[in-house]
């Protein structure tokens, strides 16, 4: 059985094989044709936030440049955003990048990162601090900038379906820390909800698979990604009660990464907790397959943990040997 096979058992809602591993059983499609933010260099994105390098952490990813935020008022967005065109894009040359670097598509599953959701966007143009201050400034700019961005990552949709013809989108919004949400579930019901239900139904009329990438505590909201259609959860950290959401929505909702990296990527993990974690995340989550790991973050910044999380999800997550209570 191919990696993609293993993998569509799982999207199916079918007991695989092996727990499919995302680093090794998909193949992540990287194209500048998607510039929400310059990768592993200074730069500007297509939207004219600045970002930058932390000297002393090249290894992270960039962040916004301090002090340089687009705009501070909500109501005068459309002032200064303006969205990037889609159908000017050189999608010929993306598709044939794709296939020069994506040369196992019978053998796995491949996936674009729409790397921003609408909250890290607003964020980032704005700063956090006057992007929460936004939702209780003017409700009605702050959901129609929200809901046009939607408009404009589900008119990236159909070009990314027609060119790259990937088999799962991950989109990405951090609505969670450690302690809680950033915003109360209700602040995500009235902003976020419908909005991310739309991607959602475009991205599978499409053909393609659903998955949200969300770190932190978001347990409140479990139910509501379920109700409107996300077929997989990229994240799953255990600040959030785990046995609880797969016992309720372990027959709808996938898990995916779940590798807690505040265990794996502290740089003074050893090599036996960081298996341990691995194992803890498929006893947790694995039982009737609904897994698919890696890093909750996607990839570790330790050198060499990404390659242990692999080897001993090959090595522990076989189904004909694994044990469940």
């Amino acid at each position: 059985m191919t990696g993609r096979e293993n993998m569509d058992l799982v999207w199916n809602h079918k007991q695989p094989l092996w727990v499919p591993m995302i680093n090794t059983d998909a193949q992540m499609i990287i194209t500048p044709e998607f510039n929400d933010r310059p990768l592993f260099m200074n730069g500007t994105d297509d939207f004219g936030v600045q970002w930058e390098l932390d000297p002393e952490h090249p290894e992270l990813m960039t962040h916004v440049k301090p002090g340089c935020e687009v705009f501070d008022d909500i109501t005068e967005w459309k002032k200064y955003v303006t969205f990037p065109s889609c159908k000017d894009k050189n999608w010929e040359m993306a598709a044939m990048r794709t296939k020069a670097m994506w040369t196992k598509k019978d053998e796995i599953q491949g996936y674009v990162v729409g790397n921003m959701g609408g909250f890290e966007k607003i964020c980032a143009l704005m700063g956090h601090v006057n992007a929460m201050m936004a939702m209780y400034d003017d409700e009605e700019a702050f959901a129609e900038f929200i809901e046009a961005y939607a408009d404009y990552r589900i008119e990236q949709f159909e070009y990314i379906k027609k060119y790259l013809d990937v088999d799962f989108m991950m989109m990405h919004d951090d609505w969670g820390n450690q302690n809680n949400m950033f915003f109360s579930p209700e602040m995500w019901r009235k902003f976020f909800k419908e909005p991310e239900r739309r991607m959602v139904k475009r991205c599978q009329e499409l053909g393609m698979h659903y998955m949200h990438h969300s770190c932190g505590y978001i347990e409140p909201i479990i139910p509501d990604l379920v109700e409107i259609g996300v077929e997989s959860w990229h994240g799953g950290a255990p600040v959030n009660d785990l046995k609880k959401i797969k016992a309720e929505y372990g027959d709808k909702l996938i898990f995916a990464g779940c590798v807690d990296p505040q265990v794996t990527d502290t740089g003074k993990a050893t090599e036996e907790e960081i298996r341990a974690e691995v194992r803890r995340v498929i006893d947790t989550l694995g039982k009737g397959g609904g897994l698919m790991i890696s890093s909750a973050v996607m990839f570790s910044t330790v050198p060499g943990v990404d390659i242990l999380v692999d080897d001993e999800t090959s090595k522990y997550g076989r189904y004909d040997t694994l044990k469940f209570d």
